[in-house]
């Protein structure tokens, strides 16, 4: 079996105060979930950490209901290698006591505050393709990179009139084929997905239990994996339920731990 001994992580958070970024690491203890998918929603990121300084945690304080401050975080996770599984920014954070721990929460949304504020108005000549458009787009985000935009031939002949909210455009213009993940935005079919190495998913690489098909989606718990990206290719290997081995496109995963 593949070695998974000595999970590891990096939190590098942002207050936007003017001061330096706070970075946490072990011997912190933390407590996370995430959820991660394509369905043209934002990522989300809970995070529990123990007993930071209360400097630290009055730096990184966030009323939800305000909406002047861009503080950010960056969730890294892994083994002997760590890898980036979240940047966004922070809605909400807080700190309350638990028997003699100190615990802040954070809460946080990938693209947050891109998706919220982002408007465009502009109209495109006529004969533009539809891939134009979606990556015209995809570029209107100034906290955003673009990751991979997909194959949309189709032309639109006559010019187009782009009002509204970015985000709103993209999902109307890609059939909600549009999301975004760890600063990147991506615009993809179903049928397409990104160049990584597939990746196998075995007893060897940490396969938990059986695989399960529920309403025309295959589920699979493992150890944690997060090398894992959004829309990559996989090889599921199961010697308990074979029937459902082979190749799939991954549409979402919660990390947790």
């Amino acid at each position: 079996m593949s070695v998974k001994l000595g999970r590891n992580y990096r939190i590098t958070i942002d207050p936007a105060d003017g001061g330096e970024v706070i970075v946490i690491t072990m011997p912190f203890s933390i407590q996370f979930w995430m959820q991660r998918n394509t369905m043209s929603d934002l990522n989300r990121l809970s995070i529990d950490i123990f007993n930071l300084s209360e400097s630290n945690r009055n730096r990184i304080f966030q009323d939800r209901f305000d909406l002047t401050q861009n503080k950010t975080i960056i969730f890294e996770a892994g083994y002997s290698t760590l890898y980036r599984i979240f940047s966004g920014r922070i809605y909400e954070a807080n700190t309350s006591r638990s028997g003699t721990e100190l615990i802040t929460r954070i809460e946080a949304r990938d693209g947050l505050y891109d998706v919220a504020a982002s408007q465009t108005y502009q109209t495109l000549q006529g004969g533009q393709t539809l891939g134009q458009v979606l990556r015209f787009l995809a570029g209107q985000f100034s906290g955003l990179e673009i990751g991979a935009i997909g194959d949309f031939p189709e032309k639109l002949l006559r010019p187009v009139a782009l009002e509204g909210a970015t985000w709103d455009l993209l999902k109307r213009y890609s059939d909600n084929k549009v999301y975004i993940d760890s600063g990147k935005i991506y615009v993809l079919k179903p049928t397409e997905a990104t160049d990584k190495e597939i990746y196998t998913i075995d007893d060897e690489t940490g396969l938990l239990e059986t695989p399960r098909r529920d309403e025309g989606f295959l589920s699979v718990t493992m150890l944690m994996e997060t090398g894992i990206d959004m829309a990559q290719l996989v090889n599921l290997a199961s010697s308990v339920q074979p029937v459902y081995n082979g190749q799939y496109r991954v549409i979402g995963i919660n990390h947790s731990g």
